[in-house]
């Protein structure tokens, strides 16, 4: 956890920096076989007017733990209608989600390797803040469609 906390602060350091093409962001995220819901840190960054990289690591609130990690190329070349700034980039990734147990003295987990192919969705709210939305689909031993949201700072 500390490792995180400290990603975060790194990442919220750069983007104040004048990293114009970095951003970091927090939200939620569901998946919906199994229920799994937790809290997400993403970092995006923007490689040129097509392409974009973005690394996001979810933490899930289970009775065990579970987390994923994703690792995403966007499309940076939609542009919808007259709405200024809306953007939606269709994105293709690696997915890898571990559960793990731990009952007294013994471990026993599981780590999945997966694609991710979804859609994300960003709306400007200030000059800023903007608000994402993120549908996914997750193909492989751990299938599942999830859905992301939250904002970009």
């Amino acid at each position: 956890m500390k490792k995180v906390i400290f990603t975060i602060l790194t990442m919220t350091f750069l983007s104040t920096t004048g990293f114009s093409q970095f951003k970091v962001g927090a939200g939620v995220n569901t998946l919906f076989d199994g229920g799994y819901f937790g809290l997400s840190a993403k970092g995006h960054y923007t490689i040129n007017e097509q392409f974009a990289g973005q690394a996001s690591f979810t933490y899930f609130f289970e009775d065990f733990s579970a987390w994923n990690l994703d690792l995403d190329v966007h499309y940076n070349g939609f542009q919808i209608g007259d709405l200024e700034g809306f953007r939606l980039t269709p994105f293709a990734g690696l997915n890898v989600f571990r559960t793990s147990v731990s009952i007294g003295a013994i471990t026993s987990g599981d780590t999945d390797l997966n694609l991710n192919i979804g859609m994300n969705g960003t709306v400007p709210i200030t000059d800023s803040l903007d608000l994402y939305v993120e549908p996914k689909f997750i193909f492989g031993d751990g299938s599942t469609f999830g859905i992301a949201a939250g904002v970009y700072f």
